[in-house]
């Protein structure tokens, strides 16, 4: 079986994408002879030429490789099919958010993830709550979805000593932590509100840790406005260094969501040995089980970001675990042990049965049609 991957998220910028497909190809070479594997991971030049590369260019390249089978990485899948072809959906945040997309994502993402369900022979997604939404929103057959729960490197976050970095700010004292993207479906704006609710009870700063996308002057507004300039920290991005030193010296992990499709930093705090409590916005109760806590939304998806109900629940939830060492022993223990439940192993050996279910189903696909043929010619 000869494996084409599209992978040009591997020369983009870091983010969740870039890992799923550089963790999934590199266990692939382990499990795949190496002439069997190839790793097409050129992008266009800008993203304006992204038809012309999908229709044009990538079919040049696989007509040369000759595939047995295609695995589209990104959400989109070329109109020219070459071989039986995989697709990974990650979420449908596009639809559900567009205004997290820029202007060409608006116009792009819904066509590409339709056009994907269409052509597509079969549909990798990393959670059942994005395997029910690409259904609802896309129309796609359940039965050709399958989900692969993704992983952490345990090499990478484990718990750990203070770096220089993490001890200056922890000798400010102890710290609840946000990690994460600032835009507004990561809803850190009512974090700090629920925060608010709790500081005057609490030794704890807030440290908001993150590279800014949307909505860092609105959460600045609300830092000021609730009169939290001495107690909750912006830090920006952290080098990747630090950072399992900055999840372990932290108390608490808080990730209040609105929507995501999997959720990376509460894996990571877990691992590091932090207890975690997160939202149920889409597939965060699926990645932390019952090791974190899990505060349900009150509103509709749209109006989550003012749910004060939410709001207050989250911070009767922050006072109860930080007002008893035994909860936060018991969940930093539950926690280590969640993450172990997943890999990236399992993901390739899940995703490698998926490419040879593909390719069966089009083999006997094709001899019924051939026995048909056979049939009608008698």
């Amino acid at each position: 079986m000869r494996i084409a991957i599209e992978a040009r998220a591997l020369t983009g910028r870091g983010g969740g994408t870039r890992r799923y497909v550089s963790e999934l190809t590199d266990q692939l070479r382990r499990l795949v002879p190496e002439n069997e594997l190839v790793i097409l991971d050129r992008g266009p030049a800008h993203e304006l030429l992204l038809p012309w590369w999908f229709n044009v260019t990538m079919p040049r390249r696989l007509r040369k490789t000759r595939p047995d089978i295609i695995h589209w990485t990104k959400g989109a899948v070329s109109k020219r099919k070459i071989a039986p072809t995989v697709v990974t959906i990650y979420d449908v945040i596009p639809l559900l958010f567009s205004e997290s997309q820029k202007l060409t994502g608006r116009w792009y993402w819904p066509r590409a993830l339709r056009g994907a369900v269409r052509a597509a022979d079969h549909i990798l997604t990393i959670s059942d709550a994005s395997k029910r939404d690409i259904v609802r929103e896309l129309g796609a057959a359940e039965h050709k979805i399958t989900v692969t729960p993704l992983a952490i490197d345990p090499n990478d976050f484990h718990p750990t000593r203070a770096t220089d970095f993490v001890g200056q700010i922890r000798a400010t004292g102890p710290y609840i932590l946000f990690v994460g993207t600032i835009e507004p479906r990561k809803n850190v704006p009512l974090l700090i509100r629920a925060f608010a609710r709790i500081a005057s009870d609490i030794p704890h700063q807030l440290i908001i840790a993150g590279r800014a996308y949307k909505g860092e002057e609105a959460l600045r507004k609300e830092i000021a406005r609730m009169n939290l300039t001495d107690r909750v920290r912006r830090i920006g991005s952290v080098p990747a260094a630090d950072l399992p030193a900055l999840y372990a010296s932290a108390d608490l992990f808080m990730w209040p969501s609105i929507y995501e499709g999997w959720g990376f930093p509460p894996q990571e705090a877990m691992a590091c040995g932090v207890p975690v409590i997160v939202s149920d916005g889409g597939s965060l109760p699926e990645v932390v089980g019952e090791a974190g806590k899990v505060v349900s939304f009150s509103a509709p998806l749209r109006e989550r970001i003012h749910d004060t109900d939410f709001e207050r629940r989250l911070a009767e939830t922050m006072l109860a675990v930080l007002g008893s060492e035994t909860r936060r022993v018991s969940m930093r223990e539950a926690g280590l042990a969640r993450v172990k439940q997943f890999s990236w192993q399992r993901v390739a050996e899940q995703t490698l049965g998926v490419y040879q279910k593909v390719l069966s189903e089009g083999s006997e696909k094709s001899s019924s049609i051939l026995r048909n043929i056979e049939g009608t010619t008698l």
